[in-house]
């Protein structure tokens, strides 16, 4: 692998373990009492009427399926997407799925420097004569695909939690290059007021 490709491939697994550290971050406010000592953990299970079937956790599982899927696929480089575990307990139980999500940061910060080249499946389609489901694919695309795929989510979470009064911060569900762009933007920008 180039110098330049490690380079490129170490900021890929930091940027999705940044991002994972993200939804830790919202784990923890979570799991917290306010001042007017309301629960925010059931905010993780609630579903907002009228905006979507799924509530946070569920997506926040859905999440890290594929993180494990990848993680777990690695040694034989062979990632199955379909072998998604759906734990419940992922979805309901905010302090287990915190442990379980700092198990997969760990793993994900061990495969930093990898570019291996893998095979991967996803959503087969089991009607007769369909095309191989296994495509080629490198760690690298797949951190791509994870990376994208949680700030996905990582959005309609915000939203969900947001109608039910609770902020992610600015930065949930926004990709890395475009929170690069807002701050070049920002720092680019006259400041109110001056003369510029």
């Amino acid at each position: 692998m180039s110098a330049s490709s490690e380079r490129r491939e170490t900021l890929l697994a930091a940027q999705n373990v940044a991002v994972l550290e993200q939804g830790l971050e919202v784990f923890e406010r979570l799991g917290g009492e306010p001042a007017d000592g309301r629960s925010l953990a059931a905010l993780y299970t609630a579903v907002p009427e009228g905006l979507t079937p799924s509530a946070a956790g569920g997506h926040f599982r859905h999440i890290h399926d594929y993180y494990r899927c990848f993680l777990n696929g690695l040694e034989s480089a062979r990632v199955d997407y379909d072998l998604r575990a759906r734990d419940p307990r992922f979805e309901t139980e905010l302090p287990y799925a915190a442990a379980e999500l700092r198990v997969t940061i760990a793993r994900l910060s061990e495969i930093i420097g990898r570019d291996d080249e893998l095979v991967v499946k996803m959503d087969e389609d089991h009607s007769p004569g369909a095309p191989d489901p296994w495509s080629k694919s490198t760690v690298m695309r797949e951190l791509r695909f994870l990376l994208s795929h949680t700030i996905h989510h990582y959005a309609l979470i915000a939203m969900i939690l947001k109608v039910q009064g609770f902020e992610c911060g600015s930065g949930f569900g926004v990709a890395p290059s475009t929170l690069e762009y807002w701050e070049t933007r920002t720092s680019c920008a006259p400041s109110p007021g001056s003369n510029q």
